[in-house]
């Protein structure tokens, strides 16, 4: 599915990335921008969020106990659907959470976690144990810098664009599901 955009996605809401947004170059922002494309996972991920509001998300870190300034991510964003979900499935969602973050439809906050939201299935799952394991056995080795497997835990949010693309795409559907009747 294709969303068309005859203009910027919304230039006085700073959304186009093509310009700087001054008071001067706002009334000048008249060029065609290319549609936004779809794929199926991204249209159930913006609908699980028009439907909850809000998402998990987590990033699994590497860091060093000696060098602060040493952290890494290692695998982010992560999504997690249940506590075995392969690394396959969660870097294909990564992927599809990546492109919508790419196309500032969501954002992805680190530093946000959700209230009330037990984020076990995360913290617990086959795929952090694993990276935990792997970070231990780094350990063992010299030269490896991160002695530490850490998991931030966040949120994913529609952002303004992204209601709006939403709405849009409502609109798409109904209107095809009049025109099959």
């Amino acid at each position: 599915m294709s969303i068309k955009q005859h203009q910027s996605p919304n230039c006085s809401s700073h959304s186009c990335s093509c310009h700087s947004h001054s008071s001067d170059s706002e009334k000048d922002c008249s060029h065609a921008h290319a549609p936004l494309t779809f794929t199926k996972e991204e249209i159930a991920v913006l609908q699980g969020l028009v439907r909850n509001s809000y998402l998990p998300v987590s990033r699994f870190v590497m860091s060093s106990s000696k060098e602060k300034e040493a952290r890494f991510a290692s695998l982010a964003p992560v999504y997690i659907n249940a506590f075995d979900d392969s690394m396959e499935k969660v870097k294909e969602i990564g992927g599809v959470l990546s492109g919508l973050e790419k196309k500032r439809l969501i954002s992805l906050d680190y530093d946000i976690p959700l209230q009330d939201y037990d984020y076990t299935q995360h913290t617990n799952s086959v795929l952090f144990a694993y990276f935990t394991e792997t970070v231990n056995e780094g350990k063992k080795t010299p030269s490896f810098l991160c002695d530490t497997a850490e998991i931030e835990l966040g949120s994913i949010a529609l952002t303004e664009l992204g209601e709006k693309v939403w709405a849009q795409i409502r609109h798409e559907y109904d209107f095809a599901d009049k025109a099959n009747l």
